[in-house]
């Protein structure tokens, strides 16, 4: 079979090249955060020179992946593994800088305006030029959905995006303009496709209609919270509470969210120049604390997702039909379950023994990176002196010592992709230690298998069949 031709180009645009001979690709879409790629191709195929950090493999303008890895293990071929991110992961270079003078970068407007404004204040336009991303445009503002209240200070750009969108039916991406040599970020809105309307052709994915295999469902309470009590500006009992529940007795699920970022004063200008904080008005201040308060409990949600490979040969026409971020429903007629859930990720893959499509459909379950960043996220109160110690900070939610975030940030992980079936996984993982391994096959399944560790940077998986899958190493 034919592979998918692969364009080599520089971040400037140059035309490198052109690559169809590789062994493996694997091409993940998502539609609130950036995707994913990774490229397996012999170390003695043309133009391997150009898969150099920095430069585009390019599918298509609007599938583009920027290269940041190159691995190389000689020990059992000159296969060369070739990952990173795709051209929207460029916007987590960027934090969300608040302007001069002032603590939070505050908007009020539609969803698809306050996502332009981040990437236009952090990376298209902001006020110190060393930050603009110079091949970076913004797409027409127009001004799509919901009015929303934003604040934000010191995150990153692409998290702060996603958390706007989610669970909105808006997305974003940026793509490649060739023609005017531009990286153009966009705002993206789902589509219903689920059988319940009646204004476009429904999309149902279902074994019994012969459209998906290898189905993999998860309903999941852990981490889940419904009632948040969030907490203001002030201390101990002066401090301002939000309650924020619609559940009771023992069905309710209680949390914290540390919100004292929250101003309650603005600060005014008269016409001398003179500044004054004035109190903003208390109705407002209990709208953005509860905003911040459901923003948690949308992150802690039930867990409902199928994850599916998508039969190609199906009624159904990728890109066409459905595609990532339109919402469709899925059936399980085994399990008696039936799901409108929007489409959060689609994979690509191209192996010499044709092309498949795993999609995942609905939010998915935390990785441990998604609970640390929960954990270290929290707000802090930065006191008039600088802090000689992480715990200078003050943080009713309680804090992480400068040990703790030490020994989480240290704690290193290696995720193993096998895309080609073998019965025998030899790994280089360069942890420096014997680290957990948990092995699941293409389906998400966990498969148990021999692990031998030939070093402290090397392990060897030996099972009883061949397959392809994932090994992860923590």
């Amino acid at each position: 079979m034919k592979m998918q031709s692969i364009s080599i180009l520089t971040p400037d645009f140059q035309w490198l090249g052109e690559i169809d001979d590789y062994e493996s690709l694997q091409f993940t879409r998502r539609f609130i955060k950036p995707g994913s790629f990774e490229l397996h191709i012999n170390l003695n195929k043309n133009l391997i020179g150009t898969l150099l950090e920095e430069n585009l493999i390019v599918l298509s303008e609007k599938k583009v992946g920027v290269i940041l890895h190159r691995e190389l293990n000689r020990e059992n071929s000159e296969e060369l593994v070739i990952r990173g991110y795709t051209l929207s992961g460029h916007l987590s270079r960027r934090l969300t800088l608040p302007p001069e003078g002032q603590s939070q970068d505050k908007v009020d407007a539609p969803i698809e305006t306050v996502l332009k404004h981040y990437v236009r204040q952090n990376a298209v336009n902001p006020t110190d030029t060393t930050r603009i991303i110079p091949q970076l445009v913004i797409a027409e503002d127009m001004q799509r959905g919901q009015v929303v209240e934003w604040q934000s200070r010191y995150k990153q750009l692409d998290e702060e995006l996603e958390k706007i969108t989610n669970g909105n039916n808006f997305g974003w991406d940026v793509y490649l303009d060739e023609k005017n040599e531009k990286w153009v970020f966009e705002v993206l809105e789902g589509r219903n496709l689920t059988d319940s309307q009646e204004i476009l052709p429904p999309v149902i994915f279902s074994i019994d209609f012969d459209n998906i295999k290898g189905q993999n469902f998860t309903q999941s309470a852990i981490g889940h919270k419904n009632t948040a009590y969030v907490g203001g500006q002030g201390e101990g009992e002066a401090r301002r509470i939000v309650e924020i529940s619609n559940s009771s007795g023992l069905s309710r699920i209680e949390t914290f969210v540390d919100a004292r970022d929250v101003d309650e004063t603005r600060s005014t200008e008269d016409a001398e120049g003179n500044t004054t904080e004035i109190p903003i008005p208390e109705n407002e201040v209990i709208a953005t604390l509860s905003q911040r308060a459901n923003k948690k409990l949308l992150e802690l949600q039930k867990i409902e997702s199928f994850e599916s490979e998508i039969l190609t040969y199906g009624p159904f026409i990728y890109e066409k039909d459905w595609d990532v971020g339109d919402t469709v429903t899925v059936q399980d007629s085994k399990l008696g379950i039936t799901l409108d859930s929007p489409i959060t990720e689609v994979t690509e893959i191209y192996e010499p023994g044709g092309f498949r499509l795993d999609a995942v459909f609905g939010n998915t379950l935390p990785t441990l990176i998604d609970k640390i960043k929960r954990v270290i996220e929290a707000p802090m109160l930065e006191k008039a002196n600088v802090p000689k110690r992480t715990s200078d900070l003050v943080n009713d939610a309680g804090y992480v010592t400068r040990d703790e975030v030490s020994i989480i940030a240290n704690d290193k992980s290696h995720e193993h992709s096998q895309l080609s079936p073998s019965s025998s996984w030899t790994v280089i993982h360069n942890l420096g230690k014997h680290p957990s391994v948990i092995i699941t096959d293409s389906a998400k399944n966990i498969v148990m298998g021999d692990v031998k560790y030939e070093s402290i940077n090397k392990v060897v998986i030996s099972f009883t069949a061949a397959f392809a899958g994932k090994a992860f190493f923590n």
